[in-house]
């Protein structure tokens, strides 16, 4: 029998939350010290303001959930690599349960941004005709759906194979908050009429990139596609975010525009979390709808600047595994390009990683052998969300190391390049996927690929080999901690996430020390920090764990939380 007591105390907790954060009441009788719904909703500036929430609702980390479900694939490592213990511990082995806390916390993210989203859908249904004839009506319900969307696209892909709740308003009644789980097909269904009423109304460029536009709602619609291995209408989608010039993105030629503060919103971005290290007094380090999120401290390295004797300031928990360090840093780079001249490690590594024989990019205002941070099992640290580029500690941009400005990037063009090479690689156009592919490669400064021969063993590609190369090398070369859950859905999509955790389990790596000139002309040596792969000092294997647990069928998915199993009786 369901715990009615807990059900009654979970409405009257929501309803207190949306009185004192929404000003709109859902009692049955109208509070007579809060503004009526009638006269709220009488203007479109203040529908305006009801939908600026919706975006407010995304700051909330757990609604990507990028600190922890990363460590479910073959991408990211725990801090501790050779005994992950802690809250981490499980999310790298993948034994997720309902009672986890964290499992709950990215459920009710995401419905928190329904609710609001259906907030502001209910409240321009409301309106008089006039208003509805308006075009800011239109983009705002737009808007405000496209949210609705894919917030059920991000629930349907992640929890329950699909089987979850549809919120398709604001829950009043008993029979509202109490409803059953839809199959996975109605749930597609019911995102991507929202997804297709956002593409058909969104403008093609907002003033603002702050907002989402007609180019976003096709990636996404391209990308439920795509998870259904249905290549065809995932092309038009793709195509459309490509080709069509009104969008305006383009992929960034200039490298140092990519992963880097000065590169928020460049051409390339088709939808960003949008953050800022101005502080505000009222907010904490730990407030899910604050302007600055803690990734940077994540992701930095607790090591000290040996220049400055200065405290980076980071933790060193979210670390790019031992593969994808020495598969980025090891990439043939093109020498007939005159940026690879000198360089130890190619471009795309080094604006995504940092490593110990990186003795060129900037590293917190040295290079990287300078900060005293590669050793034992921290041999890389990932860069793209941390504030290495403009400071010499992560205490420089908001006088906290746990309040970072850095934006989150949830899609750019380089991975909707990378989806449409894949369509077509599934439908037989080899010559046009792997052009797409070398178009992201040259901006990098790497070695073309050929159609006529691999670069492995000189036989021509097949789909087969291309494929393997696109989930292998260019998806998470390039999109390593990018979007929302992207690595783990196409693995668990693929069909190989077993076959590929155990294959990284048996790969064995070592670390040899690496010798590098410091500032002052002098020579000194980092001990163990080079990762080289094969056995020897510090040698060590990773995801043995995540291999085994990888073998449950239901391996890939989150469970429904036990705040929904014990607060919703039609939850079964």
């Amino acid at each position: 029998m369901k715990n009615y007591l807990n059900y009654f105390i979970a409405i009257l907790m929501m309803t207190v939350s949306l009185q004192s954060c929404d000003s709109e009441s859902y009692l049955t009788e109208n509070n007579p010290n809060e503004i009526s719904t009638d006269v709220y909703w009488s203007t479109l500036t203040e529908s305006e303001s009801n939908l600026t929430s919706v975006y407010a609702a995304m700051l909330d980390s757990y609604v990507l959930n990028t600190t922890y479900d990363f460590f479910r694939t073959d991408i990211a490592h725990p801090g501790q690599r050779t005994n992950p213990t802690g809250a981490y511990l499980n999310w790298y082995q993948n034994r997720l349960f309902t009672d986890n806390s964290v499992v709950g916390n990215t459920w009710d993210a995401k419905y928190r941004v329904i609710w609001r989203a259906n907030q502001v859908i209910e409240g321009l249904n409301g309106m008089t005709a006039e208003l509805k004839a308006k075009q800011a009506w239109t983009e705002q319900m737009a808007q405000a759906r496209f949210f609705r969307g894919l917030m059920h696209f991000y629930l349907h892909s992640t929890f329950n194979e699909g089987k979850i709740v549809i919120r398709d308003k604001v829950p009043v009644t008993f029979e509202d908050f109490n409803k059953s789980l839809s199959t996975s097909e109605e749930v597609i269904t019911f995102f991507r009429e929202d997804l297709e009423y956002a593409y058909a109304n969104l403008p093609a460029q907002f003033s603002k990139k702050t907002r989402v536009d007609a180019g976003t709602a096709a990636t996404i619609l391209g990308t439920s596609y795509l998870y259904q291995g249905k290549y065809a209408e995932a092309k038009v989608y793709f195509n459309d975010v490509i080709t069509n010039a009104d969008y305006g993105y383009e992929l960034v030629q200039d490298v140092n525009l990519i992963h880097t503060s000065a590169g928020d919103y460049n051409s390339e971005s088709i939808f960003e979390i949008n953050y800022s290290d101005v502080l505000q007094i009222e907010d904490d380090r730990f407030d899910e709808e604050s302007f600055q999120n803690r990734l940077a401290r994540f992701c930095a390295p607790t090591a000290k600047n040996v220049e400055t004797g200065a405290t980076m300031g980071g933790q060193g928990i979210i670390l790019p595994s031992a593969w994808l360090t020495y598969g980025l840093s090891n990439e043939p780079m093109d020498m007939t390009d005159a940026r690879n001249i000198g360089r130890t490690i190619p471009l795309r590594a080094a604006q995504s990683i940092a490593v110990v024989n990186d003795e060129v990019s900037n590293y917190y205002g040295f290079t990287a052998p300078q900060v005293n941070a590669f050793a034992k099992t921290r041999f890389s640290y990932f860069k793209k969300y941390t504030n290495h580029d403009v400071a010499q500690t992560e205490f420089e941009t908001a006088n906290d190391s746990w309040r970072s400005g850095r934006n989150i990037i949830v899609n750019r063009l380089s991975g909707v390049y990378l989806m449409q090479a894949e369509c077509m690689a599934n439908t037989g156009d080899l010559p046009g996927a792997i052009n797409l592919i070398n178009q992201i490669r040259k901006r990098w400064g790497l070695v073309q690929l050929d159609i006529n021969a691999s670069l492995v063993d000189g036989t021509p590609y097949t789909q087969t080999s291309l494929m393997d190369h696109l989930m292998y090398k260019e998806y998470p070369y390039e999109l390593a901690l990018e979007g929302f859950s992207t690595r783990l859905l196409d693995l668990r999509r693929w069909g190989v996430a077993q076959e590929r955790f155990a294959d990284v389990s048996t790969q064995m790596f070592h670390l040899e020390d690496y010798t590098y000139t410091k500032t002052n002309g002098k020579t000194a040596n980092r001990k163990a920090s080079l990762i080289t792969p094969g056995p020897g000092k510090s040698e060590f294997v990773e995801y043995v764990d995540a291999a085994t647990t990888w073998s449950s069928a239901t391996a890939g998915w989150l469970p429904l939380p036990q705040s929904e199993i014990l607060n919703n009786q039609n939850v079964n």
